[in-house]
């Protein structure tokens, strides 16, 4: 309860990461599943319910391997490659 974690934003399929605290730990057996509270652009925060593989710890840990942070980041240089080349350019 209270870690500083990042959260992928499931709405988003651009995939960005969200600052949020853990506010729910549900302990079973098998599996922990966490309650973290957002508050996304300022307004007021809400508690989601996070995929499990969709939190990070924050700071984030750049050895830990995801898939989402890799396919968002290959987007990024994607698209820096593009900017960098004047394809595109008004």
């Amino acid at each position: 309860m209270g870690d500083k974690v990042l959260v992928h934003d499931p709405a988003d399929p651009a995939g960005p990461l969200q600052h949020g605290t853990v506010a729910i730990v549900d302990t079973t057996r098998d599996n922990n599943d966490l309650g973290v509270r957002i508050s996304a652009g300022g307004g007021p925060s809400k508690v989601t319910r996070p995929l499990r593989l969709t939190v990070h710890l924050d700071p984030r840990d750049m050895t830990e391997p995801c898939w989402r942070c890799d396919e968002r980041d290959t987007r990024d240089d994607r698209a820096g490659d593009v900017r960098a080349s004047g394809v595109g350019a008004p």
